[in-house]
């Protein structure tokens, strides 16, 4: 990017700041969103725009956009419709769950909690992320292009009671399974084969540190997958701070998830906050996120087995980008729909007896792609799930 154009940022929100942040308040002129109610109003100082707006303010001069949004994609596809050509990426597709150097984050001050499932179901957020994962699959849905995440649960249990989890500690009904070491090293193995570099994480819906082999089978990930992006999220109820850092020597990112339901920090988080503060020559809050979460909350209906999800919608013509993104492997080595399929209620493949490549373009994928291209309707129970992430 030549440093004599000026920037739009595309993305009026948290990475919309952050890129202003980098690049500096002197050379940003404008902010692009998508949301009809903040264009012509002022972020961070900075008036905001529509795209079409933005088109012609790069025409009368010439202007670089930065794309700031997890909705990456899509949002390259529109600058494209409109003939802006000079554009790029704040944060790489395979970007950090977490872009903050923020050692303790609260969500809830960025996006309001939901009161009631309907208030969650018509949120302003749901409506636009539903909007950009329909075009996000138009884009994709011909590439044939590998998964970018990658999610190799060991264990299936979790110690927490997360009302919103369908396999919380007290009504998971899932037979207990462990994942072999063997089994666990062929996966790596073959992902260094593909030379593949983008998330990998041995986490999905459990609890990781209820495996005593967490940090033996991070480090081999981490040998064998230079070029991956290795996170793990926790909830942190049995670390102490030798396991911690251990386990954070090895990671890129470590998100930990501390429960409590008046946003207090537990005995082993307060711990580790200290520990981070005392010994900031470290920069672990580079690396190191404390999210401050609620048990009891209103989340996604997780296809409708969210337990504490009652009034539940249905989304017949949307789409989900989730299967063109995830390869989520259970404990037992068979892969599972996508990461919001906790029951392992969908096979699509077993990484025990076929390789991750014949799975991923396998006929089940195939399949499932297909259906959830033309709606959701056609992919059983997806159609009441209103789960809507890039990936």
């Amino acid at each position: 990017m030549s440093n004599e154009k000026r920037i739009i940022i595309f993305g009026a929100g948290f990475y919309g700041k952050k890129a202003l942040e980098q690049y500096g308040r002197d050379i940003v002129d404008y902010f692009i969103d998508n949301d009809a109610d903040k264009i012509g109003s002022q972020y961070e100082g900075k008036e905001i725009v529509s795209a079409k707006r933005a088109a012609e303010i790069v025409v009368s001069r010439e202007y670089h956009v930065v794309i700031a949004s997890l909705y990456a994609e899509s949002m390259a596809a529109q600058l494209e419709e409109l003939g802006i050509k000079e554009y790029s990426f704040f944060i790489n597709p395979v970007h950090g769950m977490y872009e903050t150097d923020e050692l303790v984050l609260n969500p809830y001050q960025q996006n309001a909690e939901a009161i009631t499932e309907q208030e969650w179901s018509d949120s302003k957020k749901m409506e636009f992320a539903r909007s950009e994962v329909f075009k996000a699959v138009e884009r994709l849905h011909d590439s044939e292009s590998l998964f970018n995440h990658v999610e190799v649960e060991t264990i299936n249990r979790c110690n927490g009671i997360c009302s919103f989890c369908p396999v919380n500690r007290n009504s998971d009904p899932r037979e207990k399974a462990i994942m072999s070491e063997d089994l666990f090293k062929r996966i790596v193995g073959q992902l260094e084969d593909l030379q593949y570099s983008g998330r990998f994480t041995t986490f999905s819906n459990n609890e990781p540190l209820l495996d005593d082999r967490i940090v033996e089978f991070n480090r081999y990930a981490r040998e064998h997958l230079p070029k991956a992006r290795i996170h793990m999220y926790t909830n942190g109820t049995l670390f102490n701070l030798e396991l911690f850092k251990e386990l954070v020597d090895v990671l890129d990112e470590l998100i930990i998830d501390n429960y409590n339901q008046e946003l207090e920090l537990i005995k082993p988080v307060r711990e580790i906050k200290e520990y981070c503060e005392t010994h900031s020559e470290l920069e672990l809050n580079k690396k190191v996120t404390i999210v401050l979460r609620k048990p009891q909350e209103i989340l996604t209906s997780r296809g409708g087995n969210a337990p504490n999800r009652k009034e539940i919608r249905e989304y017949p013509d949307d789409r989900c980008l989730l299967p063109y993104r995830q390869m989520i492997v259970r404990s037992t080595g068979e892969v599972s729909l996508c990461c919001n399929d906790a029951l392992g209620e969908w096979t699509l493949g077993d990484l025990r007896t076929e390789s991750i490549t014949d799975v991923w373009y396998g006929t089940k994928f195939k399949k499932v792609r297909e259906a959830l291209y033309k709606g959701r309707q056609y992919c059983g129970k997806c159609k009441y799930c209103d789960t809507f992430s890039m990936g």
